[in-house]
């Protein structure tokens, strides 16, 4: 994100997108960050995730690598603190398998919807 020689369009996106992502977070944290601390990382971690998803989805946009990543693993961190948080020691569930659930489900969407998947 925000890299390269990219149209306007693509870098008023990433910059709509980054904006969102950190006054979702200033807002998480101002109101349910002390009831659910995990939600600061999966919520602006989907948002990522999702404009990551969009943006590949574009003609002539790309996203690299690495911010797939970062999202995965921030929603898979997040959604992870959330649900241990709710749940408790009951059923412990750990990051690592939802971030795998994570790719496969990123990996179906590009299969199926990406104009170029390469």
């Amino acid at each position: 994100m925000l890299r390269g020689k990219k149209p306007e369009s693509e870098v008023r996106f990433e910059l709509f997108t980054w904006g969102l992502i950190l006054i979702t977070a200033a807002v998480i944290y101002l109101t349910v960050y002390p009831i659910l601390p995990g939600l600061i990382l999966f919520i602006p971690g989907l948002i990522l995730l999702g404009s990551a998803i969009f943006q590949d989805m574009q003609p002539d946009w790309r996203v690299g690598w690495l911010t797939y990543v970062v999202a995965i693993l921030v929603v898979a961190t997040g959604m992870a603190w959330v649900m241990n948080s709710l749940v408790g020691t009951q059923m412990r569930l750990p990051w690592l398998v939802i971030a795998a659930i994570e790719l496969g489900l990123v990996l179906i969407v590009k299969a199926l919807y990406d104009p170029s998947p390469r």
